[in-house]
């Protein structure tokens, strides 16, 4: 899936229906596709970072300078797929930042390509299920989660999130795209995930209600584009798809991008951007 870091970052069962391990399972056998990177590295440029995203270093480091990422602070990317942004985000910011995915595949390459980087004393991966990380309370500033909102029940992402928050400002950062219309048996056969499509995750009631100050932000135009070259460019390397991926899985990962770009052609998928802080102290969580 292209609308995040991942096709599935947490083992949460919840709407999906799916276990952690077949989740795992199918976004493991996306890395390491050369032509898929391909695709990305033509659409993004010196943008491309490794990552499965429309999002980009740039947007990560603007991010961060709103909401005072620094050296000083240590963020969790819940659900960081091959681990791209989670090391853009701590070279650009000097921030501690930590990698979490579902896939064990994914934080191989992570962990692969970090290797010998000047960042990798600041940056770890683990695997695990991003709606009930393993951390201790109050190990992060702040939790990021791009395009991994699909698979998680939000009441007990963000319930879970809370208690890692620490710091003056502490946040959540969701980023997640979605689809106006319910889920069709042709969205099944191509294994987009169910979160993907009315009734769609509710995240800004979740923080709300857990009492974070929230602020949402559309994202769509860019991400549209993103999608419609994306897709182009992945079309054109159907035939190596095929090849590296086995004919099957190569064609439908096509197909996943084109529901996807018809969608954003339709009118119908949206990109939201939804920033969640809360009053800092003990007393206030």
């Amino acid at each position: 899936m292209t609308s995040g870091h991942s096709t599935g970052h947490s083992g949460s069962t919840g709407s999906t229906g799916s276990s952690m391990a077949e989740i795992a399972e199918e976004w493991d056998s996306y890395q390491e596709i050369p032509a898929i990177d391909e695709a990305y590295e033509e659409v993004l440029g010196d943008q491309f970072a490794g990552q499965f995203s429309g999002a980009t270093p740039d947007y990560l480091e603007r991010l961060a300078a709103r909401l005072g990422w620094s050296a000083g602070s240590r963020v969790l990317d819940a659900g960081c797929g091959t681990g791209g942004l989670t090391a853009a985000l701590a070279a650009r910011t000097g921030c501690e930042a930590v990698g979490l995915d579902a896939s064990p595949a994914a934080v191989r390459v992570a962990r692969t390509r970090l290797a010998g980087r000047d960042v990798a004393g600041r940056v770890g991966y683990a695997v695990g299920d991003l709606a009930a990380p393993d951390f201790p309370a109050g190990s992060f500033d702040a939790v990021l989660a791009i395009g991994s909102g699909y698979w998680s029940d939000p009441v007990v992402a963000v319930r879970n999130w809370r208690t890692l928050l620490r710091g003056e400002h502490p946040a959540v950062v969701v980023v997640i795209s979605r689809v106006l219309r319910p889920q069709t048996p042709r969205d099944v056969e191509l294994t987009l995930q169910a979160g993907l499509f009315e009734p769609c995750p509710d995240w800004e009631g979740a923080l709300g209600a857990a009492g974070f100050r929230v602020e949402v932000r559309d994202l769509t135009e860019a991400d549209a584009d993103c999608v419609e070259r994306l897709h182009a460019a992945l079309a054109r390397r159907l035939p190596h798809l095929r090849a590296q991926m086995g004919p099957e899985l190569g064609e439908r990962y096509v197909a996943e991008v084109e529901v996807l770009r018809d969608e954003h052609r339709a009118g119908r998928m949206r990109r939201t951007e939804i920033v969640a802080t809360l009053p800092g102290g003990p007393d206030d969580r």
